[in-house]
């Protein structure tokens, strides 16, 4: 048994980019394939697909697989593009519209040193500009005339060799948007191709759609053979997007939603076991945690009791509380309490597959009452960890033009909003901002030691960071520039704050750990221990589980029916959306998990969660929301995801009206 001591650390302010409003799904992408409209991806293998964990050790592809070694079609370690096997002399086509800013054209067919014949061309289409590369080409086979020469979506380019360092006739081909983040991009991941890209072929990268076909249930497992976990399983019926190996399917796998359990019910009563349990002098309360987060994050929970359970500090009493995982694997574990808490070396023992860990923690009374309204009398009040708000500096207060000692000579001449945080102990404040309009919206941030704009010890445009003492400070959030630039500079923004420490009103984070399916209090539960306590009131309110999202799991090829894309009238979804501006990911760091809800609804209940890069079945589109199939880990056997995360292929085939079969909440 380990124990581990939680101390406080930071705090951390994050504001994340402003969500774009819910809107229909992107249908394809921006880019036609590298070859003629007549030759379709499927008619040129995949020999080796592009690397979407560069920076890492192991190597993971698009289409969910993972590795530590190349296998053949996959990626291999840092490979910056995707391969397509042919032979030579096959033409070429234009992606997009644009320009050529580079190319060489001289070197020899049979000449496999250095970086061989290549075109490099960009185009721009809306608010993005695409750069596509084009290498190992034939010699003297490039028709543009050189650099600066146009080049039109679907014009014949070039022809495809084998020159440079390549070990056999092929295409590597790459795309990238030039954004903020410079990241190259994988057209794939990203779906940026306008051309359905499910085809069928069993030896080389491909997706197909699938349709269960069992008397009960199909195990879904970690790998393609029965001596793998199961992860969950798929009932009879359901529709999923996956490529074939050896017998399986490997799947994109959506993960089980995030598991709350707490104390009292929403009628006020104790829970009843199995989920909660208690020994000792606990008694009942009216106070209730106020941890929550935005309808829009794939972890919501919304928490329903009536109050808590406490217990005086030192005495012989402990809760447990065991949440019902039906999905195989890692999740983070959270605790959380209400603002009357004041009790120090609280044991938190978590019980997972691997054993149990004690973490030690301070249920930290509050620091406030949230509320306020941004203005100088009244600011906003910080006081959960994860904060959200999504706030304006039109119509603030117009009070501070300029922020000294730091930021002397900035103009900051538009309204700003204030806000304000107290600290239990020494912390550094990290605050980032992002909006959209910029640069004739802005606003930038402004870290005070009190309420006075004389008093600035931090500031930036985007993101800044400072080591504060224990006490009360404030932020500045205020429109740039001087005179009426400042005041039309005004925006709105999404304002996230991050408490990485013990703190009232917050999921506070106990760790990462293994746990099985249908666990017993055993291996999937947790305990928290009033006797190792001193000070006043211990408090068990709420606990959560946060499953780590699966990418793919594998099941029989015996137990499904392979669809016709055209006949059986298939349309598929895929979430674009990722960390960084532009879904323009190329890495699983950029990665964003979004919310799979029971209704075409944000605010309907989280039923299961996706993650960047994943494909689904979708069946019905409603108000800008898409119904897809879901695993028995899930909530439902179906749920909508939010067309503001993903691209789509062929609409036209999913209905337009709820299926009258599946109980859901209707849109706003």
């Amino acid at each position: 048994m380990t124990t581990v001591r939680l101390a406080l650390a930071s705090l951390t302010l994050t504001l994340v980019a402003l969500s774009a409003a819910a809107g229909p799904a992107i249908a394809g992408g921006p880019l036609q394939s590298p070859f003629s409209p007549s030759d379709s991806l499927s008619t040129h293998g995949i020999t080796a697909c592009f690397d979407l964990d560069r920076d890492s050790g192991p190597i993971a592809d698009w289409s969910g697989w993972t590795g530590t070694s190349w296998v053949y079609t996959h990626a291999y370690d840092d490979h910056s593009g995707t391969d397509w096997g042919m032979v030579n002399g096959t033409p070429l086509h234009a992606c997009i519209s644009g320009t050529v800013t580079a190319m060489r054209d001289s070197v020899p067919n049979d000449d496999h040193s250095d970086t061989g014949n290549y075109i490099i061309y960009q185009g721009t289409v809306g608010s993005e500009t695409y750069r596509v590369n084009n290498w190992h080409l034939s010699q003297n086979s490039i028709i543009p005339a050189g650099v600066g020469s146009a080049v039109t979506q679907g014009q014949h380019i070039a022809d495809s060799d084998n020159t440079g360092n390549s070990t056999g006739p092929h295409l590597h081909f790459g795309a990238y948007v030039d954004s903020a983040s410079g990241l190259t991009t994988c057209p794939f991941f990203n779906g940026l191709f306008t051309q359905d890209e499910f085809y069928y072929d069993d030896a080389r990268i491909c997706l197909r759609y699938l349709e269960v076909d069992v008397t009960s249930i199909l195990n879904v497992r970690e790998g393609d053979s029965t001596s793998y976990p199961i992860i969950t399983e798929v009932t009879d019926g359901l529709r999923f997007v996956a490529c074939e190996r050896s017998g399986w399917y490997r799947f994109f796998l959506p993960s089980a939603p995030s598991r709350a359990c707490e104390s009292r019910t929403s009628g006020g009563g104790v829970t009843p076991s199995p989920q909660y349990v208690e020994t000792g002098p606990w008694t009942s309360s009216a106070d209730k945690s106020l941890a929550s987060l935005p309808i829009g994050d794939a972890n919501r929970v919304v928490l329903e009791g009536v109050g808590s359970r406490r217990v005086a500090a030192g005495s012989a009493a402990t809760a447990q509380f065991v949440p019902d995982l039906t999905q195989q694997g890692e999740c983070e574990v959270f605790v959380t309490w209400p603002a009357q808490a004041n009790a120090s070396g609280v044991t938190c023992t978590v019980n997972h597959a691997g054993g149990s860990s004690n973490v030690v923690i301070d249920q930290i009374p509050g620091t406030g009452t949230p509320g306020g309204t941004g203005t100088h009398a009244n600011p906003y009040v910080i006081t959960t960890n994860h904060f959200v708000a999504d706030h304006t500096t039109v119509g603030g207060d117009d009070v501070w033009n300029s922020y000294s000692p730091v930021g002397s000579g900035i103009p900051e001449e538009g309204p700003e909003r204030v806000y304000v945080f107290t600290l239990p102990a020494a912390a550094t404040v990290t605050v980032t901002v992002e909006h959209e309009g910029y640069p004739s919206l802005d606003v930038d941030i402004q870290l005070l030691n009190t309420l006075s704009n004389t008093n600035c010890v931090a500031r930036a445009d985007w993101s800044t960071s400072y080591a504060f003492a224990a006490g009360t400070h404030y932020l500045s959030i205020d429109s740039y520039g001087s005179g009426s630039a400042g005041d039309a500079a005004a925006t709105s923004y999404r304002l996230t704050v991050d408490i990485d420490t013990e703190m009232a009103d917050s999921w506070v984070s106990l760790g990462t750990y293994d746990f099985d399916r249908g666990q017993s209090a055993a291996n999937g539960s947790v305990t928290i221990d009033a006797s190792t306590a001193s000070g006043a009131q211990v408090y068990a309110d709420a606990v959560k589980f946060v499953p780590t999202v699966w990418r793919s799991g594998w099941f029989s090829d015996a137990y499904v029916t392979v669809l016709d894309g055209a006949t059986d009238s298939v349309c598929c979804v895929g979430v674009r959306t990722d960390a960084t501006d532009g879904d323009d990911a190329r890495d699983l760091d950029d990665s964003v998990e979004v919310p799979i809800h029971a209704g075409p609804n944000a605010s309907s209940p989280v039923v299961a969660k996706a993650i960047s890069g994943q494909r689904f079945v979708c069946t019905n589109i409603w108000n800008d929301f898409y119904l897809v199939y879901l695993p028995s880990s899930a909530d439902a056997s179906q749920g909508w995801i939010s067309g503001e995360h993903l691209f789509v292929y062929h609409p036209e085939r999913a209905s337009a009206s709820i299926p009258a079969e599946l109980t859901v909440l209707t849109a706003d």
